[in-house]
């Protein structure tokens, strides 16, 4: 109904500006949701039925059950439940106390996370949830705030993840690419685009300098620590392990990374990575994992935690997870109205679509360019870089095939662009998760965040109209890179008086 009307921006737009100014995403994202129900129904009821029926499809949709959300959900509990107890227990505690001779400054513990983040590159939800879990206590006793631990997690979660073949991203991307350019060019498509994804190289590149200099622009100063919640105080016990930590922690890695294999291994029925990963169900994945590392941090802690201590722990756990629990079921209620039943993406593939046909324009310049700017917008708009994959791939590789311009800076420019409107999206399911690894507000961390990642997103469209005016990948980061390091120097210089002093 809304695919050749920009009247279908007008439920993304909306949400996104209520989030400014409500700082509410649960509001929004549930205000959105009603505003196409009227957009799309004739009448209240028709609008309440709608609501109703968009909000409960996340748990129950087409006759089935959604078990991958509900593995998700379960997921997160779970890991409240067992950040909590590693706390009682005194795990926690003893970590700290033990690394803070050698991670002893914010510096030293943003670059454990950024490390931690390029290591576990198997999936972006479980990356920005476990290095939370890994970072957290050292980011918080060498005082840097929430908000730059959830920065460093975002930009090391999508951008490491789509520079990794063999991951998730990878393998959903190959499946994409395969209906395109063919099942034994799809690999070859995706290595090569892997020197051009100009936005994820940058990416980290711009965490590591926000890093090193200690780069706090004025809404980092504004919002440190904006979004963090208290609870109940759970007695903490003395003289605790840090394996009482470094054991669960490490069980959670090993179960999760054993789970994503043999989900998809049972779909495929053989031992090819690529097959296995294309089809791992990661909700399964993340619960079971979960739920293995959860009892062996009981099993651990079972002399250390008194009976009437558990529902406390239970308790805290929950609450601690409830506000992402929240934001995901809208935000993935909210994902379908916009994609399918406002169809936001196909409007916005096909106005960008009838712009590059425009023969007055220098197509090797222009269409890498445009295929950044509309990948990002849509990503932006719907909050998901695979559903932007999924839409502007075919788009991207069919405009450049007719205007004899470069294919694989024309697939970077599409991947770039996506990655770049997801990790900047405040609707979008990765920034969501990278807010709660780190334990603050979703609105806190999008606020912070979105002045560095766009302007990384603007050196890295810069170098792509480097790189198609050039006919050279090299191009683009021979003036990519100076040009971003010049950027953040400026930005060290200019707000060097906004060090975080907490």
């Amino acid at each position: 109904m809304y695919a050749d009307s920009a009247l279908s921006l007008v439920v993304p737009l909306v949400v996104i500006v209520l989030v400014f100014i409500t700082k509410r995403v649960v509001l929004s994202l549930f205000a959105g949701i009603v505003i196409a129900g009227f957009m799309l129904q004739d009448s209240i009821l028709g609008v309440f039925g709608y609501v109703s029926q968009r909000i409960s499809s996340v748990f129950y949709s087409d006759g089935e059950v959604q078990s991958s959300a509900i593995y998700v959900f379960g997921f997160l509990i779970m890991l409240g439940v067992l950040t909590e107890l590693m706390k009682c227990s005194g795990g926690i505690a003893a970590f700290v106390a033990w690394a803070r001779e050698k991670v002893n400054s914010p510096r030293s513990s943003e670059f454990l996370a950024f490390i931690a983040g390029i290591v576990i590159f198997i999936d972006d939800y479980f990356n920005a949830l476990s290095v939370g879990q890994i970072a957290r206590p050292l980011n918080d006793v060498n005082h840097s705030s929430r908000e730059r631990l959830a920065y460093i997690i975002d930009s090391t979660s999508a951008p490491i993840c789509i520079l990794m073949p063999i991951s998730s991203w990878g393998a959903y991307i190959l499946g994409i690419m395969g209906g395109i350019f063919g099942v034994d060019k799809s690999f070859s498509v995706l290595a090569n685009s892997i020197m051009g994804n100009f936005y994820a190289w940058f990416a980290l590149l711009g965490v590591f300098l926000t890093i090193l200099w200690q780069i706090n622009l004025p809404q980092m100063v504004k919002y440190q620590n904006a979004g963090v919640q208290e609870f109940e105080e759970i007695k903490e016990h003395s003289g605790g392990s840090m394996w009482l930590l470094l054991l669960p922690l490490g069980a959670l890695f090993i179960f999760v990374g054993f789970f994503i294999f043999y989900s998809g291994y049972r779909v495929v029925g053989n031992l090819d990575f690529i097959a296995m990963l294309s089809e791992a169900q990661t909700g399964f994945a993340l619960f079971w994992g979960g739920a293995c590392a959860l009892f062996v941090a009981v099993v651990l802690a079972f002399n250390r935690i008194l009976a009437n201590e558990y529902w406390l722990i239970i308790k805290d756990g929950f609450l601690l997870m409830l506000p992402a629990n929240l934001i995901l079921i809208f935000a993935w209620a909210i994902g379908p109205v916009i994609k399918g039943d406002l169809q936001t993406g196909v409007y916005l593939a096909n106005l960008s679509k009838e712009f590059l046909s425009n023969g007055s324009l220098s197509p090797q310049i222009f269409i890498p360019l445009i295929l950044f700017l509309a990948s990002s917008f849509i990503a932006f708009c719907t909050g998901t870089s695979w559903g932007t994959f999924a839409i502007m791939l075919p788009i991207g590789a069919g405009i450049a095939l007719s205007n004899d311009v470069s294919l694989n800076l024309s697939v970077c420019a599409v991947l770039s662009g996506a990655v770049y409107g997801d990790h900047a999206s405040p609707i979008s399911d990765t920034t969501i998760l990278s807010a709660t690894g780190a334990g603050c507000s979703v609105h806190s961390h999008f606020i912070t965040q979105f002045p560095y990642v766009t302007s990384v997103a603007f050196i890295a469209l810069l170098s792509f109209g480097i790189a198609g005016y050039f006919d050279n990948v090299l191009a683009g980061y021979i003036f990519g890179i100076p040009a971003l390091i010049t950027l953040f120097w400026l930005y060290k210089r200019v707000f060097r008086k906004n060090i975080l002093s907490l």
